[in-house]
Order: C-alpha cells, then structure tokens, then sequence
C-alpha cells in the first residue's frame, strides 16, 4: 500500500511534535522549581504575573516552598499530559489514527484537562495562602476562585472528550464494514 502525501505530512508532523513534547517533559519540572527557588531575585513583572494587585517582592523560604508544592499537581497533570499526547503522536507516526488505544488517549486528554482546573484551583489558594503565611493571625488569607480561564478548559476537555467518542464510532463501523462481505 502506498502513503499519500497526507499521511507522509502527518507522519513528519506528528514526529516533530512528539520530539518537542519528550523537550518539554524534561524542561517543564525544573520551570516551577528554578522559579521559587529564584523568586526573590526575579524582576518585578514576573511576580506580578504570580500574585496580581498587590504582590510581595521577596518571600522568605517557607512561602516559596509553599507555593512550590501547590503547583506541583499541576505540573504532575501537565506532564502526565503531555506523556499521553506523545503516545497519541507516536500512533499517528505509525499510521494508526482509529483504533483503541487513539480513543483511550483522547479520553485520558480529556480527564487530564478536567483535573488540570483542580489542580490550578488548589494552586492558586495555595499561592494565596503562601503570600500570607507569615503574616501575624488575622491577616493570612485563603482564598478559593473558579475564573473563566477554568470555564473555558472545562468546554476544550468536553471537546476532547467528544472527539475520542467519534474517533471510537468511526473505528466501530470501521470494523463493521471490514466484518460484510
């Protein structure tokens, strides 16, 4: 059987894309942990970016490691994640775009992308909860929000979540059409 021009761009795409996602799972990890360890020495702007409205310039090394293991599920999640996509790349490289393991892939995608809002709502009650740990008593604060950032990651999970169940009907007439003579 010859490979069209399609399946040979899928091919290489799908390679370059796996390639750069095992880059970001080595990479991603140490993002968070250089970060903390750093913050007080970082520009302005980035703990801006942490802590919107009013945000300290230096936290001592409790609050730093406080913050750090708030969004280590996130990380966990987002490396869990990207496992799972270059697993769904690697099938698309072989040629393999409608069979079990693509539904499962995207079904795990799915549930990764649902649990990344989790994960992010602890993570930023954390970060609050770290800015504030050394204040006296009466001043700490704990804070727990949903924003529309969650909302919309809730829609794009559904999404996934719908495109695995289509991938999985075609795959079933797929085998139905194979099964009539």
């Amino acid at each position: 059987m010859e490979i069209s021009d399609n399946q040979r761009r899928i091919t290489r795409l799908s390679r370059r894309l796996r390639r750069l996602l095992q880059l970001c799972i080595v990479i991603l990890p140490l993002v968070p942990v250089f970060f903390w360890l750093g913050y007080n020495h970082m520009p302005q702007v980035m703990h801006e970016s942490v802590f919107p409205g009013s945000f300290p310039s230096t936290l001592p090394l409790n609050s730093r490691l406080i913050a750090l293991a708030g969004g280590l599920p996130a990380t966990v999640i987002l490396v869990f994640a990207l496992l799972n996509l270059g697993r769904l790349f690697a099938l698309y490289e072989r040629g393999i775009y409608f069979q079990d393991e693509n539904v499962r892939l995207f079904r795990t995608l799915a549930r990764m992308a649902l649990f990344s809002v989790i994960a992010d709502v602890v993570n930023k009650t954390v970060l609050e909860l770290a800015r504030t740990i050394n204040n006296p008593p009466g001043e700490r604060l704990l804070t727990i929000g949903l924003s529309s950032d969650h909302i919309k990651l809730m829609i794009v999970a559904a999404i996934i979540m719908l495109i695995g169940m289509v991938i999985d009907e075609g795959r079933r007439i797929n085998d139905e059409m194979e099964l009539t003579v």
